[in-house]
C-alpha cells in the first residue's frame, strides 16, 4: 500500500466518508467565527485582558457540560444526540450576525452567545469522538482520527484568510452567518448514515441483580443489570482515569499544552496588531499559516503506522515550547509565518496523537467517559491559560506571555515523562 493510499485509506468506509465530507463544510464554517469574534472583541474593547476574559468566562460555564456529554455517548444514541446539538449549534452564530450587521453589537453578546455555543459543543465533542469507533474498525481509528485533524486543519488554512477579507471588506457578519448555516451538513450526513453504533453498554461497576422466575421445566436464575445514575457514571469515569496509570499521564500532557501552549492563537490578533504592526488581512493569513502546517501535521498522522506513537509525542511535546518562544519573538512576517507553520505541524501532530492513544486505551464502555474528561480539561485549560497569559501581555507584552508559558510547559513536561516513562513506548 502506498504512503498516499495509507493516507486516506479510511474513506473506503461509507459512514465515515459522510462525517468527513460534512466536517469539511462545518470546520470551515468553525474557522470562520473564531477568527471573525477574537477580532471582534479586539476592536470592540482594544483589551488583551478582555479578550482573554471573552475565551475564559464561557469556557469555564461550559466545561462541566463536557462530562454530561462524555456520560450520555455511553448511554444514549451517539448519532440522534449529535443530530440535536449539531441543530441547536446554529442558532448562536446566527444571532451574532444579525446583531453585527443591525450594529447592535456589545462584547455580552459575545459572552453570552459563546457560553451558549460552548455548552453545546462541551456535550457534542465527546459524543463526536467517540462515534469514530462506530464509523471505523481499530485498525483504521488512528488513520480516521489524523483524517478529522487534517481536515479541521485544512478549515484553519482557508477560513481565517477569507474571513480576514471579509471582515476588512465588510464587518464581521457574514463569518458568523456562515458558521451558523454549516452545521446542517452535519445534520444531513448523520440522517444519511446507516450505522446504529453498538448498543450503551452497562458500566463493569455496576451493581448486579438476580431475578428468578418459574419456567418450565423449572427455575430461570437471571442476572439483570442496574444502571447508575448519570453522577454515579461521571464519579466512575474520573476514577477510572485516575487509577489508570497511561490515560492519567496522557491527560496531564495534553491539559499541559492547552494550559501553556495554545493560547497563542488567542493573542494571535495582539501580536498581529502590536507586534508585527499589521491589519485583518494579515492576521488571518497568521491564523492561516498555522492552519497549513496544522494541515500537513494532520495528513503527517494519518500516514503514521502504529508503533511510534509514543515516542513522537514524547520527542514532540519537547521540542513545540521552543518554537513558540522563537515565534513569540518574531519581528518580521516571514519569520513569523515560518514559525507558525511548524507550530501548526506540531501542535496538531501531538494533539491527534494524544487523542488516539487515549482512545486506544480506554474500553469501549468508558470512552465517551474518558473522551468527555478530555475534552473538560482541553476547554478549561486553554481558557485558563488564555485569560492567565492575556493578564500578562496586558500587564507586559503578548512574548514576554507566551516565552512564560512555553518555558513553563518545557519543565513541567519533563516531569510527567520522566514520572509516566510508559508513555514513551505506547504504540
Amino acid at each position: 500500500m502506498t504512503t498516499l493510499t495509507r493516507t486516506f485509506y479510511a474513506l473506503r468506509f461509507r459512514d465515515f466518508r459522510l462525517y468527513w465530507l460534512a466536517l469539511v463544510v462545518s470546520l470551515l464554517g468553525s474557522s470562520f467565527q473564531r477568527a471573525a469574534q477574537d477580532w471582534l472583541v479586539y476592536r470592540l474593547t482594544n483589551s488583551p485582558l478582555i479578550l482573554g476574559i471573552a475565551v475564559f468566562v464561557p469556557a469555564v460555564l461550559a466545561a462541566p457540560f463536557s462530562l454530561i456529554g462524555g456520560a450520555l455517548a455511553d448511554r444514549l444514541s451517539r448519532r440522534w444526540l449529535i443530530v440535536f446539538t449539531q441543530t441547536s449549534m446554529m442558532l448562536p452564530p446566527l444571532a451574532l450576525a444579525w446583531l453585527i450587521a443591525s450594529d447592535q453589537i456589545r462584547v455580552w453578546h459575545v459572552v453570552l452567545s459563546s457560553v451558549l455555543l460552548g455548552v453545546l459543543i462541551s456535550v457534542d465533542a465527546p459524543a463526536r469522538a467517540a462515534l469514530l469507533n462506530d464509523l471505523v474498525n481499530d485498525d483504521d481509528l488512528g488513520n480516521a482520527m489524523g483524517l478529522s485533524t487534517a481536515t479541521y486543519q485544512a478549515a484553519r488554512v482557508v477560513g481565517p484568510a477569507l474571513a480576514g477579507v471579509l471582515i476588512g471588506l465588510q464587518n464581521e457578519a457574514l463569518p458568523f452567518l456562515i458558521n451558523g448555516l454549516s452545521y446542517g451538513a452535519m445534520v444531513l450526513a448523520l440522517l444519511l448514515m446507516q450505522t446504529q453504533g453498538p448498543p450503551p453498554l452497562p458500566s463493569a461497576s455496576q451493581p448486579s441483580l438476580w431475578r428468578e422466575e418459574w419456567e418450565e421445566g423449572g427455575l430461570l436464575k437471571e442476572e439483570v443489570k442496574v444502571r447508575t445514575s448519570l453522577g454515579a457514571s461521571v464519579v466512575e469515569g474520573y476514577r477510572f482515569v485516575w487509577r489508570d496509570a497511561t490515560l492519567l499521564g496522557l491527560m496531564i500532557l495534553f491539559f499541559l499544552r492547552g494550559l501553556l501552549l495554545m493560547p497563542y492563537l488567542r493573542l494571535m490578533p495582539v501580536l498581529a496588531k502590536e507586534g508585527l504592526q499589521t491589519g485583518p488581512e494579515t492576521y488571518g493569513v497568521l491564523l492561516s499559516s498555522t492552519g497549513l502546517g496544522a494541515l500537513l501535521g494532520g495528513l503527517l498522522v494519518a500516514s503514521l503506522r502504529g508503533g511510534q506513537r509514543g515516542r513522537i509525542l514524547t520527542i514532540g511535546t519537547l521540542i513545540t515550547p521552543l518554537v513558540l518562544i522563537l515565534f513569540a519573538w518574531s519581528r518580521s512576517l516571514p519569520l513569523a509565518i515560518l514559525t507558525l507553520v511548524f507550530m501548526g505541524i506540531s501542535t496538531a501532530s501531538l494533539n491527534t496523537l494524544n487523542t488516539t492513544l487515549l482512545q486506544l486505551n480506554a474500553p469501549d464502555e468508558m470512552r465517551g467517559r474518558v473522551m468527555g474528561i478530555a475534552s473538560i480539561g482541553y476547554l478549561g485549560t486553554t481558557s485558563l491559560g488564555a485569560l492567565a497569559l492575556s493578564f500578562i501581555a496586558d500587564r507586559s507584552n503578548a512574548s514576554v506571555a507566551l516565552t512564560s508559558g512555553a518555558a513553563l510547559c518545557l519543565v513541567l513536561a519533563l516531569a510527567v515523562m520522566v514520572r509516566f516513562r510508559i508513555i514513551r513506548h505506547l504504540a
